[in-house]
């Protein structure tokens, strides 16, 4: 036990990691046929998108070229010419990942190759295959993200290279320290076993951030010292609680019963 106790002490720093969403596209705004409804060849997928920036705009200006109107996705490129989606400007910085869903047109003579490009970062592959008729899900890693990112995906040859795409979504792999309270005036959180629904604060704080275990802010607050913050509507389990203290950015690990 002396020497477990030892090595608690000398902790001063622990660090707790996350995957923040800075950006996530659905598309269930796209009203069409193909991809989630089964559709992996024929006539599916009929009506297309103009060419552009401006005749798709949910989350920020996508950039298509030759894209056409699926069941809640995107399929891109024809017999003829390949098909191009670019996000809009993603903020990120640092490193992150890339996951997304996609397929193949099935078709006998179809490639199915998919280059996935960025500026702004770089990707840990420049290409996946796809299955033909089913989609399948795509990891890629981001590193040295600069603030403002897009990403491209492309069929690799002009003709025949036609594909599906969905639920694209970036995180950022974030990291949150837990600094040693003991330096500063007062404790961020008195209980950091929280049993009554409220968290009770031992120092005046600004900018009070509650985050869940996915690294998403789930409660924001400025608060004075013994005064409590609700979180009632909080699930059990485990939150990191960030604030400043006396000029200094503290966070705190807390347990919800």
């Amino acid at each position: 036990m002396k020497k477990l106790y030892s090595l608690l002490a000398t902790v001063l720093v622990a660090s707790s990691f996350f995957a923040q969403t800075v950006f996530s596209a659905t598309f269930d705004d796209v009203t069409g046929t193909g991809g989630n409804d089964g559709g992996w060849s024929g006539s599916v997928a009929g009506s297309g998108f103009t060419d552009g920036n401006t005749s798709y705009t949910t989350g920020g200006a996508w950039t298509f070229a030759k894209i056409y109107k699926g069941n809640q996705c995107l399929k891109a490129g024809t017999s003829s010419a390949k098909g191009t989606v670019t996000t809009p400007t993603i903020n990120l910085t640092g490193n992150g990942t890339l996951t997304f869903r996609a397929g193949a047109w099935n078709g006998a003579s179809e490639v199915t190759t998919l280059n996935v490009s960025a500026t702004g970062a770089a990707l840990s592959v420049p290409s996946v295959t796809l299955t033909k008729g089913a989609f399948g899900s795509y990891t890629v890693n981001i590193t040295g993200a600069t603030g403002a990112v897009t990403l491209t995906f492309e069929g690799s040859v002009a003709a025949n290279n036609r594909f599906f795409i969905d639920d694209i979504v970036v995180t950022a792999n974030t990291t949150l320290a837990v600094s040693d309270l003991s330096k500063t005036k007062g404790s961020l959180v008195k209980n950091t076993f929280v049993k009554n629904e409220e968290i009770t604060f031992g120092a005046q704080a600004k900018d009070v951030k509650v985050y869940n275990m996915y690294g998403q802010v789930v409660k924001t607050a400025s608060v004075k010292e013994n005064e409590s913050l609700n979180v009632s509507d909080l699930q059990k389990g485990s939150y990191i609680v960030t604030g400043t203290v006396n000029n200094q950015p503290i966070s705190q690990k807390i347990l919800k019963d």
